[in-house]
C-alpha cells in the first residue's frame, strides 16, 4: 500500500538534498505554511537536522543566520516572505552567503512583479524553483488541497464569484502535485450534474472546467517532462471528480465510526490542527491538561481505531488495556478492578510504558466522552430513520418502512436528541421525498416547539431554502409541484447480521469506487464522462472509428500511445501471471466543496477490499454541524464571511530584521539602500544628506585652499572638518606635514 505521507516526505528530502551548496552546508527557513505540513511529515522536527544545518522560521526574531552559508527558502509565494527574503540580503553583511528559493505553488502574476522589484534578491539569488507541495497528506490515503479557506461559500455562495478562478487553480495545483509525486499520468473522469441542477445551481458546472482545465494542465507538464510519467508496469490509474452536490446525504448523517464521531461530537478537538485537549490522571494520582495529535504518522493506535464502528473501538481498547495488564501483573494491583474505568486508572498508574499508556488514555478517553454523548442524546436509538430515509426507504431486512413519517414524528418529539439532530432528521426526509412545501417545515418546526417568533425560526428556514444553491430545491413551490429529480449514488446495506443498523448508508464514494474497480462500465458514462483517453477496450466501434482518424491526424493523440493508453489493455489473457505480480493499480477520488469523515473512511473500505491504492481528496472536511453553518451562511455577503482571501496582504517586515545592521563608514556609496523598511529608509536618507552637505563644505574650503596658495608647488591636504584650525599647537603641526610633503617632492 503506497503512502502519501511517506512519499511527501521523501520527495521534500529529495527536494533539499539537491540543494548543492560549499560543504554541504545549509539552513532551512520555512513560513508558517510549510511547518504545517512539516507537522503532518515529521514526528520530530530534528529529524531535517540530519539534511540541514539548522531550520528557521522567517518571521521569527530568533533566527540570526550566517553570511558564509547557504539558505534554502521553503516558503509560500507571499508578499511578506518575499519582503523578508530581500530584508536578508539588504543587511551588510547579508543574513546567508547566497539563497536557493523553492516556493510553494502559486508563484505568478502580480508576486513575479513584486519579486522581481526587489533589489537585493537578484545579487545573492542561487536558484529558483517551485516545490511540488499543493496538497496537504493528512492521513496516509487521505490529501488536503492547501490554502483553501471555506470552499462551500467559495464554489457555491454567488457572492464570492470573484474568488473561483483562483481558488481552481490552487486545485489544480494539488491535483497535479499528488499525480508527480505518485508518477501517476491518469484517466480523468467527472461527474455530470443534472440539467435542472446546473438551472437552479450554475456551480454545479465547476466539476467539469476543473477537471477540463486538470487534463490541459496534465498534459502540458507532460509535454514539458519527457521522464513523466516514469516507466512502470503498474496498471494506468483513474481520476474521478466530482463535488459536494453528488452526495447530500452524506455530510447530515451521524455516522458511527470512531473517527466521524470524535470530529462530529466532540468540542476539544481542534478540527484545524488535528488536536485533542483533554484532562487525565497522571501517574500520581493527579488530574492533569493533556494535548495530543490524532494523526497516523504519531499513533499507530489511531490507526487501528479511527474507522471501527465506536463500539467495536470500545471493546478494542478494552482488550488492549486487559492485555497490557495481564502481560505486567507485578505491576499492577487488580484488587479493585471493577468495570473499564478502574481498568484505565490502573494502566495510568503503571510505572513504565509511557508512550503506550499515553496512547491509551488518551482513546479510552476520547471514546468515552463519545459514548457518554450518544447516550445523552440517543443518537444509536433515533439512527434508524436516518438509515431508513438515506437507504431509499428500506430498514434493515430490506423491505420497504410503511408511513415513514411515524417513526420519523417520534424522534422529533423525543426530548433527548438535540435541536440541530431534529433538524438533521427534516432535512433527511426533505432529501428523501423529493422537497416539501413550505407549510411543512413551519408545521414540522412548531412540532419543535419553534414558531416564527423563535429565535432560530428565520436560521432554520434560511439552511432548508439555501439548499438549492447546492443544486437541490428542497422547497417546493406548492402541493402540485413534483419532487425535484435528482440521481442518487450511494448505496444502503440490507440482510446482512455483520453491519450494525446505525451503519447501513454506503456513500456515493463508496458505491462509485467500488463500480469502477469491479469493471469501468458499471459506473454510467453519462454521469461520469471521460475527459479523454477512454480505455480502448471499453470504445463501441463508432468510437474505434473517430479514434483512428484523430490519431492519424494528430499521432501525439492517438490512444495507442502508451503515455495515454490505459495500463490495463497492455496484457493480455497469456500474460496473467506478468500481470498479477504488477502493482497495485491506483485510484483517485476528489471532491469540490468538502469531504465527510464517512467519505473517507468509505475509500479506505474499497482499498482493502478491492486489494487497490485508492486515495481521496478534497478542500476541507465538513462534519453534519459545520455542513448545516454553512449552507446557512451560502446567501451571505462576502464582507460578512471573513475570508482568508479577503484579509490585507502582509507586506512590511518586523523591524527586528533590521537590529542587527552593521556601522556604516563616512565614505559611503550614495548608490546604496540599506533597508526596504520605511523608517530605516529615512534615516539612511538623512545620514546621505548629512555627507552630501560635508562633501559640499570641503569642497569649498579646497577652493578657498587654492586660491590662498597658488604659488605653492603641493597644496596643503583638505581639512578633516570645515571648522578653521583653533589653536597654535594644530598650526604646528599642520606646517610640519607641509615641510614633509615639500621635502618629499625634492627628492
Amino acid at each position: 500500500m503506497s503512502d502519501l505521507v511517506a512519499l511527501q516526505r521523501d520527495y521534500l528530502l529529495k527536494l533539499i538534498s539537491d540543494v548543492r551548496t560549499d560543504h554541504d552546508l545549509k539552513f532551512l527557513v520555512i513560513d508558517s505554511v510549510v511547518e504545517n505540513i512539516f507537522g503532518y511529515l515529521f514526528t520530530n522536527p530534528k529529524e531535517l537536522l540530519n539534511y540541514v544545518t539548522g531550520v528557521d522560521k522567517i518571521d521569527s526574531s530568533k533566527r540570526k543566520g550566517q553570511a558564509s552559508v547557504d539558505a534554502i527558502y521553503l516558503v509560500a509565494p507571499t508578499k511578506f516572505n518575499i519582503s523578508c527574503i530581500d530584508a536578508d540580503f539588504s543587511n551588510i553583511p547579508p543574513k546567508y552567503k547566497r539563497g536557493h528559493i523553492r516556493f510553494l505553488p502559486g508563484f505568478e502574476g502580480h508576486l513575479v512583479q513584486f519579486f522581481h522589484s526587489k533589489r537585493y534578491i537578484s545579487q545573492y539569488l542561487a536558484s529558483l524553483s517551485e516545490a511540488k507541495l499543493g496538497f496537504i497528506p493528512k492521513e496516509s490515503q487521505y490529501f488536503q488541497t492547501l490554502g483553501i479557506d471555506k470552499p462551500l461559500q467559495i464554489f457555491f455562495n454567488r457572492n464570492c464569484g470573484d474568488l473561483i478562478e483562483k481558488n481552481i487553480k490552487k486545485t489544480i495545483n494539488s491535483l497535479l502535485d499528488i499525480c508527480i509525486l505518485t508518477g501517476e499520468y491518469p484517466i480523468v473522469r467527472y461527474s455530470e450534474p443534472l440539467p435542472n441542477q446546473t438551472e437552479l445551481t450554475p456551480a454545479t458546472r465547476l466539476v467539469k472546467k476543473l477537471a477540463f482545465e486538470f487534463q490541459n494542465t496534465l498534459d502540458n507538464y507532460a509535454r514539458d517532462h519527457q521522464d513523466f510519467p516514469p516507466q512502470s508496469n503498474r496498471p494506468r490509474s483513474v481520476f474521478i471528480i466530482t463535488d459536494r452536490t453528488l452526495d447530500l446525504f452524506s455530510p447530515v448523517l451521524h455516522d458511527f465510526s470512531y473517527q466521524a464521531m470524535a470530529y462530529d461530537l466532540i468540542d476539544d478537538i481542534d478540527l484545524k490542527t488535528d488536536t485533542y485537549h483533554y484532562n487525565a490522571e497522571n501517574e500520581m494520582g493527579e488530574n492533569e491538561e493533556k494535548t495530543a495529535k490524532l494523526l497516523d504518522l504519531t499513533d499507530p493506535d489511531w490507526v487501528d481505531l479511527k474507522h471501527q464502528h465506536i463500539i467495536d473501538a470500545s471493546d478494542y481498547l478494552a482488550g488492549k488495556i486487559k492485555e497490557i495488564i495481564a502481560k505486567n501483573p507485578l505491576l499492577v494491583d487488580r484488587t479493585n478492578v471493577k468495570n473499564t474505568t478502574d481498568l484505565l486508572s490502573v494502566v495510568a498508574h503503571l510505572k513504565d510504558f509511557d508512550e503506550e499508556r499515553r496512547r491509551l488514555i488518551l482513546h479510552r478517553t476520547l471514546i468515552d466522552a463519545c459514548l457518554e454523548i450518544n447516550q445523552t442524546r440517543q443518537l444509536a436509538k433515533h439512527a434508524e430513520i436516518e438509515q431508513d430515509l438515506s437507504g431509499f426507504g428500506l430498514n434493515m431486512e430490506g423491505e420497504k418502512v410503511k408511513s415513514i413519517i411515524n417513526p420519523l414524528l417520534i424522534s422529533l418529539s423525543s426530548k433527548e436528541p438535540s435541536i440541530t439532530d431534529k433538524v438533521r432528521y427534516i432535512i433527511i426526509y426533505a432529501l428523501y421525498r423529493g422537497g416539501l412545501v413550505e407549510q411543512d417545515y413551519m408545521k414540522l418546526l412548531n412540532f419543535l416547539g419553534i414558531n416564527e417568533e423563535h429565535d432560530f425560526f428565520s436560521h432554520f428556514m434560511t439552511l432548508f431554502k439555501n439548499f438549492e444553491m447546492l443544486g437541490f430545491k428542497l422547497i417546493k413551490d406548492d402541493l402540485k409541484t413534483k419532487p425535484f429529480r435528482k440521481e442518487w449514488f450511494h448505496d444502503t446495506i440490507i440482510k446482512d447480521s455483520n453491519v450494525y443498523n446505525t451503519s447501513r448508508y454506503i456513500p456515493a464514494v463508496g458505491s462509485n469506487l467500488s463500480k469502477l474497480i469491479t469493471n469501468p462500465l458499471l459506473l454510467s458514462e453519462d454521469f461520469f464522462p471521460y475527459v479523454k483517453d477512454k480505455p480502448i477496450e471499453l470504445l463501441d466501434e463508432e468510437e474505434l472509428e473517430a479514434a483512428g482518424a484523430a490519431a492519424s491526424v494528430n499521432s501525439s493523440a492517438s490512444l495507442r500511445n502508451p503515455r495515454h493508453k490505459a495500463a490495463w489493455t497492455k496484457h493480455s489473457g497469456s500474460n496473467a501471471k506478468q500481470q498479477n505480480r504488477a502493482p497495485r493499480q491506483r485510484f483517485f477520488y476528489y471532491v469540490l466543496g468538502g469531504v465527510t469523515y464517512a467519505e473517507i473512511k468509505a475509500a479506505y473500505d474499497q482499498s482493502h477490499l478491492k486489494n487497490r491504492d485508492v486515495f481521496i481528496g478534497s478542500d476541507g472536511i465538513v462534519t453534519p454541524l459545520s455542513f448545516m453553518k454553512s449552507i446557512e451562511y451560502l446567501g451571505t455577503p462576502r464582507e460578512m464571511l471573513d475570508l482568508d482571501d479577503d484579509r490585507k496582504e502582509k507586506e512590511t517586515v518586523p523591524d527586528f530584521f533590521f537590529d542587527s545592521l552593521a556601522p556604516v563608514a563616512a565614505p559611503v556609496s550614495q548608490k546604496h539602500i540599506r533597508s526596504h523598511n520605511p523608517q530605516h529608509a529615512q534615516q539612511n536618507q538623512q545620514q546621505q544628506e548629512q555627507q552630501q552637505n560635508q562633501n559640499q563644505n570641503q569642497n569649498q574650503n579646497q577652493n578657498q585652499n587654492q586660491n590662498q596658495n597658488q604659488n605653492q608647488s603641493v597644496a596643503s591636504p583638505p581639512p578633516a572638518s570645515s571648522s578653521p584650525v583653533p589653536d597654535k599647537e594644530d598650526k604646528k603641526k599642520h606646517n610640519k606635514f607641509q615641510k614633509f610633503f615639500r621635502s618629499k617632492k625634492k627628492e
